[in-house]
């Protein structure tokens, strides 16, 4: 069983803790879950209050997470989209040369593109245009 199935349970109440397995029960993870429930904003009080008694602090269980959200949520289920961030082909040819340049990973350089002013990305990415450096990655990558 799935996070998301999961989620959908607590709304439908078709099933209790106790009737789980314990590979349904095991996966039950707090974590995604209280993600998920995050979306609907309706929610947010909720997960909030939950998520002070879970992660670090630990004081809550899988099963009395459960039974919370079990109780808590209404019967009444809308799906929320999961957030998902787009990466686009420029963005990607931006982050490669930013990641040559500060010598970290293509991810770490997401977060510069994020944090440098658009000028100075530019600046960057002139002085790597003509670099041969460049081709070898590229050729590394096939």
């Amino acid at each position: 069983m799935n996070p998301f199935e999961h989620v959908k349970n607590l709304h439908t109440k078709k099933r209790r803790w106790d009737d789980f397995n314990d590979e349904e029960k095991k996966s039950f993870n707090i974590f995604i879950i209280n993600k998920t429930l995050s979306f609907n904003p309706n929610y947010l009080n909720i997960v909030n209050m939950v998520q002070n008694y879970t992660g670090l602090n630990q004081v809550l269980s899988q099963k009395e997470v459960f039974n919370l959200y079990y109780s808590l949520l209404p019967t009444k289920f809308r799906f929320y989209r999961w957030i998902k961030g787009e990466k686009t082909k420029k963005e990607k040819e931006k982050a490669e040369y930013l990641a040559m340049h500060f010598k970290v990973s293509i991810r770490e350089a997401y977060d510069y593109l994020q944090i440098l002013d658009k000028k100075t990305i530019k600046s960057i990415i002139k002085n790597y245009k003509n670099d041969t450096s460049r081709k070898t990655i590229q050729s590394t990558k096939k």
